[in-house]
């Protein structure tokens, strides 16, 4: 999409980020003197023509090759419907409405959801104080968050700051409830996507997990907004961190 196009009535603004699963505008939409904003998440199956190719070279014809996609758009539409569900509650992003609609000559889905524009969080540490009370709060809103998670048997699996946002009343909300988690189906896992940084040990070794990894995960956000920005075991500020100090603080922490 580019800026000043146009979405079901709504104006393209500006490109928001882009992620490894898709691209995320800020729209608007003006009536009576009153402008609305939105956020517009746009995502792709598959996500690449390489994805097709890689699919292709497992064996498989036109036929299966559709129906395969197909099968993920379809459990992307079931977590669709899961975040209808959960719109409205305080601590987790609101969707509003989504749209699925198939290419044009191809093998492929253009997936649109819009939901509340809100503030990520890293923009949100980068424009204000990020005291020790508000570190609680984050910490208290998005186990709240879980707590309804809990509630629907619903494992997020993916927390990490970039998926916690801010309301403009302060209230800190957890997004991407498992429209990550099913794009990693798509042959780009071939080199598996993703952060490990937040990712509990039993998820990243393969191993069986419940709810409590997303506990973990959690944790570790914590520990870093309260140890400057310093996840485990990497050097301790203000020394500099390379890229190998990286790696082997992620050694450490999976190795437990």
């Amino acid at each position: 999409m580019e800026t000043g196009s146009n979405y079901n009535g709504w104006q393209i603004e500006d490109l928001l980020g882009e992620g490894s699963f898709g691209k995320v505008y800020r729209i608007t939409r003006s009536e009576f003197g009153n402008t609305y904003e939105s956020a517009l998440k746009v995502i792709k199956i598959p996500q690449s023509q390489a994805e097709i190719e890689s699919v292709r070279n497992d064996g498989m014809d036109e036929n299966s090759i559709t129906s395969y996609f197909e099968s993920i758009v379809q459990d992307i539409a079931k977590e669709l419907n899961f975040m209808y569900k959960l719109k409205g509650i305080t601590n987790i992003v609101s969707y509003e409405d989504h749209r699925i609609t198939p290419v044009e000559n191809g093998i492929g889905w253009d997936i649109y959801i819009r939901m509340e524009l809100l503030t990520p969080l890293f923009t949100h540490i980068r424009n204000n104080e990020f005291s020790i009370r508000e570190i609680l709060k984050l910490g208290i809103d998005i186990c709240e968050a879980l707590e309804i998670c809990g509630r629907f048997n619903i494992i997020h699996r993916d927390i990490k700051p970039e998926n916690i946002f801010v309301s403009f009343l302060g209230d800190f909300k957890l997004g991407d409830f498992g429209i990550a988690r099913q794009l990693e189906k798509t042959a780009s896992d071939l080199s598996k996507k993703g952060t490990y940084t937040y990712m509990a040990p039993e998820v990243y070794l393969g191993k069986p997990y419940n709810s409590t990894v997303d506990i973990y995960s959690l944790g570790i956000v914590l520990y870093r907004f309260l140890n400057n920005n310093r996840t485990p075991f990497l050097p301790a500020f203000p020394e500099p961190i390379k890229f190998a100090d990286k790696e082997q603080a992620n050694i450490m922490r999976i190795s437990g």
